[in-house]
């Protein structure tokens, strides 16, 4: 059992709710003194007000960024996160589409599912062909307008032992181009870090501070484009009792809280790869002889 608060803060208007016993949000947005009307969002159409508006929209937003990130969970509960948070900051531009979008926290997984909430609203939009209406200024022409949201995550059960294990880093992804294989670590921190090796050495590459941040850019965005149509993206490969061994993940960019992670164990025979056992949990993961494969 988990629960994900939600807060989104601002400079003017506050509004408390809770939509049930498990979840609480605390919402405010920003109405800026250069609008004279205020942005329209979906559902709140035959409002009139602007009170009643950024009332609306509180509740609206609200409600459809905990859909898109609630499959947090599950990435949660696989990288042992019990708590993070991040201040989201974004505009309502002119043309009534999330822009300029950004993160401001601690943890990079947590920041780049933050992002993640308001890119796959922007492309639900475009697929419908829907836009938010803007606010209007006083010369009656849309405005851009800006917002920031603190959104907190907290697991119900508290049972972390990241801090136990005998490294001080994991590989959370290999990635392959046809120069190098990119090794994705992440640290007790929960920092991001990746290192290439051409097959004669290995070499720092950079620190990022979110999944998309890295994915934007090559050689990791053709990497990771790949390994997301393949559905299962490989964590690493190597020898346990003299036999080889690939260990690949499963579900993890899956935007579903429904789907869960798995971990998926893979052995060579006979010159191919044959899967060998599926791993539900990461804390079954772990207490497995496959985990000491991902330590760094």
């Amino acid at each position: 059992m988990k629960k994900l608060y939600l807060f989104v803060t601002c400079f003017a208007m506050s509004f408390s709710f809770a939509q049930n016993s498990k979840e609480k949000q605390n919402v405010s947005l920003t109405f800026g003194k250069e609008a004279k009307k205020a942005v329209v969002y979906f559902g709140c159409e035959n409002l009139k007000e602007n009170s009643e508006l950024q009332a609306c929209m509180n509740r609206n937003l609200n409600q459809d960024i905990q859909t898109q990130i609630s499959f947090f969970s599950n990435i949660a509960d696989y990288l042992h996160i019990e708590t993070a948070q991040s201040k989201l900051g974004f505009k309502i531009n002119e043309d009534g589409n999330f822009d300029d979008v950004s993160t401001d926290g601690s943890n990079p997984i947590f920041n780049s599912v933050a992002l993640s909430s308001l890119v796959l609203l922007n492309n639900k939009m475009e697929r419908a062909n829907l836009k938010i209406t803007p606010a209007k200024g006083v010369d009656g022409k849309a405005v851009t307008m800006k917002y920031t949201m603190s959104l907190r995550y907290e697991s119900a059960e508290k049972n972390n032992d990241f801090e136990t294990f005998p490294s001080e880093n994991r590989v959370l992804f290999t990635l392959k181009t046809d120069e190098e294989t990119i090794e994705v670590r992440i640290d007790k921190e929960f920092n991001l870090t990746t290192f290439g090796n051409n097959g004669s050495r290995e070499y720092y590459l950079g620190k990022f501070s979110n999944l998309f941040e890295m994915a934007s850019i090559d050689p990791y965005a053709t990497a990771f484009d790949a390994a997301f149509k393949s559905g299962a993206i490989d964590i690493t490969k190597g020898k346990i009792d003299d036999k080889e061994y690939k260990l690949q993940i499963k579900n993890f960019f899956e935007n579903d809280p429904s789907v869960q992670v798995l971990i998926t164990v893979v052995r060579e025979e006979n010159g191919t790869w044959a899967e060998y056992y599926e791993y539900k949990t990461k804390k079954e993961f772990n207490q497995s002889k496959f985990a000491s494969l991902t330590y760094r």
